[in-house]
């Protein structure tokens, strides 16, 4: 009987350890979004949500931008060298980095609702430079 209880447990526990890192990604970015978002960053800045693109292996995030810093004059240039440099010295997505994922960052201005002030995808190529 106990063999018998046993059968459910290793289907399960067989079927979470053949979870492809594109699927733990997709998985992870859905309950991100579910546990966290909202999520005040900063003073200006709420992360809004989190999502996986599988056809470009993308980790995707979404913010809104509020108060003065909701301007179409934010510096581009500046805020990926920021993401970038933040890509290259984030651990928690380690496993990410080294099978070559992209990340790409979208800021939404709220008082313009849907107007993208900053849209900004850093690939492999530019967070791998030593």
């Amino acid at each position: 009987m106990k063999k018998y209880l046993l059968i459910p447990f290793i289907a399960t526990f067989m079927t979470a350890c053949h979870e492809s890192l594109e699927e733990r990604a997709e998985r992870e970015a859905k309950e991100f979004t579910k546990k966290n978002c909202p999520m005040k960053v900063s003073e200006y800045i709420t992360n809004d949500s989190m999502t996986y693109e599988k056809d470009t292996r993308t980790i995707h995030y979404y913010y809104s931008i509020h108060g003065k810093a909701d301007t179409t004059s934010l510096d581009k240039n500046k805020a990926k060298t920021e993401l970038t440099k933040g890509v290259k010295d984030a651990t928690g997505i380690r496993n990410y980095k080294e099978k070559g994922f992209n990340f790409a960052y979208t800021y939404f201005s709220s008082k313009n609702k849907g107007q993208i002030l900053l849209d900004i995808k850093i690939t492999p190529k530019e967070y791998n430079i030593k």
